[in-house]
């Protein structure tokens, strides 16, 4: 995983990625109950984490780059004792967090997919399932790797506001999985423009499936957004839930 990529951008992330309320809609399906210990992998600055707290759900929440977990440790309000932040590579959770602790471990913001090998998905999976209590739940959200490959998406839409302008685009390798992300982001307060490339593993919802199963998880569902629309071939996001 790239740490400069996130790095780069991290004062900006909350203007880029602003918080979207439909997650926790969706995610109310997802808990089983109020009070529901919660795992949030690549939590970014943390804006979903703080939501959850909020909805009384006790919260643990990590991220790779430690800027991120720094601006969100900062917005944390004093005395309070969730969400709890950490910096934390993501194929280590199986071995950082007490096994069968967490109702639910969500994965969402494409982070999934910065891990750039079927070993390494396979390992955050089998942590993921190690740390779930009996039937708990692994929610992850990505892109649509299958409808991208197929239909050669070359770019993203654009993200445009008062404050930053987000292009991205995508360079393709023919017989590879990996595929370069490239992305320019504006500052329009000062003109400055921040540009990285970094690869992804765009993996298909067929591999993915084959991947948790070989973790050990089931009971499969798929949407193509958080209003639970069912996955078609041309969703641009996918969201899997999956149980223990």
């Amino acid at each position: 995983m790239s740490e400069h990529f996130y790095t780069s951008i991290s004062k900006y992330y909350q203007q880029i990625f602003p918080f979207n309320p439909a997650q926790i809609s969706f995610l109310k399906q997802v808990l089983p109950y109020n009070g529901a210990k919660v795992l949030d992998v690549g939590c970014a600055t943390g804006e979903l984490s703080f939501a959850l707290t909020r909805f009384g759900f006790p919260i643990w929440s990590f991220d790779f780059d430690a800027e991120m977990i720094e601006i969100a440790q900062n917005a944390k309000e004093e005395d309070t004792m969730f969400p709890v932040f950490e910096q934390l590579d993501m194929c280590l959770i199986g071995e950082h967090y007490p096994k069968s602790f967490f109702n639910t471990i969500i994965c969402f913001g494409n982070t999934l997919v910065h891990l750039l090998t079927d070993d390494d998905i396979l390992k955050f999976a089998k942590g993921a399932y190690k740390l779930l209590s009996p039937e708990g739940k692994l929610t992850i959200r990505i892109l649509n790797y299958q409808f991208i490959l197929d239909d050669q998406i070359k770019s993203l839409p654009l993200i445009d506001n008062e404050h930053i302008s987000f292009e991205r685009n995508y360079t393709f390798d023919e017989g590879s999985d990996l595929i370069d992300f490239n992305t320019k982001l504006t500052v329009k307060s000062t003109g400055q423009e921040i540009i990285n490339s970094v690869k992804l593993y765009a993996i298909r919802q067929n591999k993915l499936q084959e991947l948790l199963e070989e973790a050990g998880f089931g009971s499969f569902e798929y949407f193509g957004n958080f209003k639970s629309e069912p996955l078609t071939n041309n969703s641009l996001p996918l969201i899997v839930t999956c149980q223990k």
